[in-house]
C-alpha cells in the first residue's frame, strides 16, 4: 500500500507540472473499464473499511483506497470530472481530490444547508502543506474566527463599490494602451508565450524584441507593422494574463514592477500547488515570494516615508495602513506587503480567464456579440475610448451595460473557472440524508449547481439574457422561447444558492466584482475596435482551444485568434 501511495505521489507530481505550465498535454489515468457496480471496486471496498464507513450512509460515488484514481481524472479536466459525476450520481455525491476523501455538492438544498455549519469548519485543513506555507498565516484562505473577520472586513476598502468607483477610470486607461496601443497596432499574438532562449535568440535576429538584462523581452513596434496591415492577433492565455498582471500591479501599488520580478508571480503559483515541500517548485516559489514581498515592503515604506499615501495612486496601500487585526492593532509592514501580493495573485490570472473565454463564448455565439456591439457602440464613442475619459468610464456607466454583464456573468457559468473552497469537517455529522464522517473535505462546487437544470433551464445552452431584469425585453422575449407545455422554467440567476462563481460562505472569493468590472471595460474596447475575431489556424494553430485546468481554468497559452477591424472606428 504504501508503495502504491508512493507511486501514485510520483505520478501526480509529474502530471500537475505538465498541466500548470499548460505545455504539454498528459491523459487521464484510465477508469475501471466496464463492470459499473461501485460496490465491487476493491480499492472501494478496501478504502470504506479503512476510514470506518461501512455502516455509515453517504451520498453515491467512489473515493477509492487512496483516492489516487478519482484525483488524476479531476486534475487532467475537473470540469469533464464534475459533469460526469454529476450525470451519474447526481448533484451530491463523493469522491476523492487530491487523495483526500470528498463530497461535493451544488443543489440548492445542500448549499442552504451548508451554509449553517460552513463557519464552523476549519479553514487551512483541507488545503495541501505547500499551500498553506506559502499562502502565509496572512492569507484569508487560512484563518478562521475572529482573524478571519478582521480580514475580510479590510476586504470592503479595497474591493467594495467606492474602491471600484476609484478602480473604474485607471481600469479604463490600462485597458486603452493595451487594446489600442498593443492588440490594434499588431503588437500581440506574436510571443508565443514564455519564451525558450532559442526563440529569443531567433527573435532578436529578426529585429523583433529585445532581450533585457534581468531577462525580460521588449517588443519592437516597428517590427509589427506588417502585422499591423493586416489582421492584428492576440493570444487570450498569455496576452490577456500578461495585462492583468501589469494591471492589477498597478493598481494596487501604484506602479508597475520590473517585467522580471512580477513574472515571480508565476514560479509563486508553481509553489503553491507543489506535492511536497523538498520539490524544485516549492522552493522556487518561497524564493519568488521573498521576492515580491521584499519589493512591495520596500516600496510600501518608501511611500509612507515620503508622506506620499494620501495621493490617489496609492488609494489601495492608503486603506490598509489603517487596517486593523482582530486586537485592534494596526497592520505592520510585512502584512500589508503580504497582503497586496496575495490579493494580485488572487484577481490577475481570474481576470484573464475571464476575458479570454468571454471572447471564446461571444465567438461562438454571433447573435449574442451582435447585442454586445451594438449596447458598448451606443455607450461609448470612438473619442471616449482614445482619450479613456474618466467621465465617460465612471462606474455607473460601464455597470449600465446590462448585455455586457448578462454575458460575463453567464460565461463564468458555462464556462467555470475553478471549485469552491475546500473545507475539513472536523466530526461526523449529518448533512442532509447523509453522513459525514470526520476527515472528510466538504465542498460547495458551483460547477455543480450550474449544471442544475432546476436552476438553469437548457444548462448547456449559453444564454446571457437568463442574468438580465426580468422586465428586460431580451429576457421576455428569450423566456418565451423556453415556454413547455409545463410552463415557464424559471432561471436562478439571482438566486446566491444557485450562482455562486466565487464559492460560499466566509471563503468566498472577494474579487468577483472587480474581476466583473475588468472583463466589462475590456468588451467595451475589444468591441469598439474590432467587428470581430476567429481562431488563427495558422502554422500550429487550431479552431478550439487547449486548457490549463489547475488551479484556475484558461486557455493557454498557444491559441491565437485574428481580429477584424472596425474600420468605421479608425
Amino acid at each position: 500500500a504504501a508503495r502504491l501511495a508512493s507511486r501514485a505521489r510520483v505520478s501526480l507530481r509529474a502530471h500537475v507540472r505538465a498541466r500548470i505550465r499548460g505545455r504539454h498535454r498528459v491523459s487521464a489515468v484510465a477508469p475501471r473499464a466496464a463492470l459499473d457496480l461501485d460496490a465491487l471496486d476493491l480499492g472501494q471496498t478496501l478504502g470504506a473499511i479503512k476510514r470506518h464507513e461501512a455502516l455509515l450512509n453517504l451520498p453515491p460515488g467512489k473515493v477509492g483506497l487512496f483516492g489516487a484514481r478519482e484525483t488524476f481524472e479531476y486534475l487532467a479536466d475537473p470540469n469533464a470530472f464534475i459533469k460526469k459525476r454529476v450525470a451519474k450520481y447526481g448533484p451530491v455525491f463523493k469522491t476523492g481530490i487530491f487523495f483526500k476523501p470528498a463530497i461535493v455538492f451544488g443543489s440548492r438544498e445542500a448549499v442552504e444547508a451548508f451554509r449553517e455549519f460552513e463557519s464552523e469548519l476549519p479553514a487551512d485543513a483541507a488545503l495541501p502543506e505547500t499551500f498553506r506555507e506559502l499562502h502565509t498565516a496572512y492569507g484569508a484562505l487560512r484563518q478562521s474566527g475572529a482573524e478571519h473577520e478582521a480580514t475580510r472586513a479590510n476586504f470592503g476598502k479595497v474591493l467594495g463599490r467606492a474602491a471600484l468607483e476609484r478602480y473604474a477610470p485607471i481600469v479604463a486607461r490600462q485597458t486603452r494602451d493595451f487594446v489600442l496601443g498593443e492588440v490594434l497596432v499588431g503588437g500581440c499574438g506574436n510571443s508565443g508565450g514564455f519564451l525558450t532562449e532559442q526563440q529569443k535568440r531567433t527573435l532578436t535576429r529578426e529585429g523583433k524584441i529585445t532581450v533585457n538584462e534581468d531577462g525580460s523581452v521588449t517588443k519592437l513596434a516597428a517590427a509589427f507593422a506588417e502585422d499591423a496591415a493586416g489582421k492584428p492577433k492576440l493570444q487570450p492565455g498569455y496576452d490577456l494574463r500578461q495585462f492583468c498582471l501589469k494591471s492589477l500591479f498597478e493598481l494596487f501599488l501604484g506602479i508597475v514592477p520590473p517585467e522580471a520580478l512580477m513574472n515571480e508571480m508565476y514560479a509563486y503559483n508553481e509553489g503553491l500547488l507543489a506535492l511536497g515541500k523538498l520539490s524544485p517548485e516549492f522552493e522556487e516559489g518561497e524564493k519568488a515570494l521573498k521576492k515580491l514581498l521584499d519589493y512591495v515592503e520596500k516600496h510600501y515604506r518608501t511611500i509612507k516615508a515620503q508622506g506620499k499615501l494620501d495621493d490617489d495612486t496609492y488609494f489601495f496601500l492608503k486603506q490598509y495602513s489603517t487596517a486593523r487585526d482582530e486586537k485592534g492593532e494596526l497592520f505592520p509592514d510585512d502584512r500589508v506587503a503580504t497582503t497586496a501580493v496575495l490579493m494580485i495573485w488572487g484577481a490577475y490570472i481570474e481576470a484573464a480567464a475571464n476575458m479570454g473565454h468571454a471572447l471564446w463564448t461571444l465567438m461562438r455565439h454571433p447573435t449574442s456579440l451582435a447585442e454586445v456591439k451594438k449596447e458598448t457602440r451606443a455607450a461609448f464613442t470612438s473619442a471616449a475610448l482614445k482619450t479613456a475619459d474618466p467621465q465617460s468610464f465612471h462606474l455607473k456607466n460601464v455597470m449600465d451595460l446590462k448585455y455586457c454583464e448578462a454575458v460575463v456573468k453567464e460565461t463564468l457559468r458555462v464556462v467555470p473557472q475553478t471549485a469552491g473552497g475546500l473545507r475539513v469537517n472536523p466530526t461526523q455529522r449529518k448533512f442532509l440524508e447523509y453522513d459525514v464522517p470526520a476527515g472528510y473535505v466538504l465542498t460547495a462546487d458551483p460547477r455543480v449547481a450550474f449544471l442544475d437544470p432546476t436552476n438553469f433551464p437548457e444548462p448547456d445552452t449559453f444564454a446571457p439574457e437568463r442574468f438580465l431584469e426580468a422586465q428586460d425585453e431580451r429576457r421576455i422575449t428569450w423566456e418565451a422561447e423556453q415556454m413547455t407545455d409545463g410552463g415557464l422554467k424559471e432561471s436562478r440567476s439571482r438566486d446566491p444558492d444557485a450562482y455562486f462563481p466565487g464559492g460560499v460562505g466566509q471563503h468566498k472569493c472577494p474579487g468577483i466584482s472587480l474581476s466583473t468590472l475588468m472583463t466589462q471595460i475590456f468588451l467595451v474596447y475589444v468591441t469598439g475596435a474590432f467587428d470581430g475575431w476567429a481562431p488563427d489556424e495558422s502554422g500550429e494553430g487550431s479552431f478550439d482551444p487547449e486548457y490549463v485546468q489547475i488551479p484556475i481554468v484558461i486557455i493557454d497559452d498557444k491559441y491565437r485568434l485574428e481580429l477584424e477591424r472596425n474600420w468605421q472606428y479608425e
